[in-house]
């Protein structure tokens, strides 16, 4: 039985590494010509190691995930709890929460403050400490990832 690096490979391998070829001449990291040597030699390739050493110098490609969609159902849920919320609070409440708020916010900014500014810079400092005392890991060996 042959090894798995020995086995033939298909149309369909040598499709991946030639889409991987595009992909890094998009990125900037073939030049025209070398797109094109590869790529005729791909489609030329025989083995699955022979199309390993056409992409032996190249990155993996790691696909960002899809950004994450709000649903408009929740976007609406939330603004039609909004506009509910300030039409059915009187003008008057709106006023007192804003008072309490801003009395709230005296006291906690100038009668607070000598207290938690100093335990902030004594928490960075912390951090700061136990960041530099952490072993670091070491680099581990390259193990190339390529087209498949």
């Amino acid at each position: 039985m042959l090894p798995r690096y020995d086995v033939r490979a298909s149309d369909l391998d040598r499709e991946r590494v030639v889409e991987f070829l595009k992909a890094h001449y998009a990125a900037g990291r073939l030049r025209d010509d070398e797109l094109a040597w590869r790529s005729d030699a791909a489609y030329r390739a025989v083995a699955i190691s022979e199309l390993d050493w056409l992409t032996s110098d190249l990155p993996a490609i790691v696909k960002a995930p899809p950004p994450r969609r709000v649903s408009p159902l929740k976007v609406a849920l939330v603004c039609a709890l909004f506009v509910a919320l300030i039409v059915i609070v009187p003008p008057e409440a709106w006023l007192a929460l804003m008072a309490i708020g801003g009395v709230i916010a005296f006291v906690g900014f100038f009668l607070l403050a000598p207290v938690w500014i100093p335990l902030l810079m004594l928490a960075g400092i912390v951090y700061l400490v136990v960041r530099a005392s952490r072993p670091r890991p070491r680099p581990q060996p390259h193990r190339h990832v390529g087209w498949r």
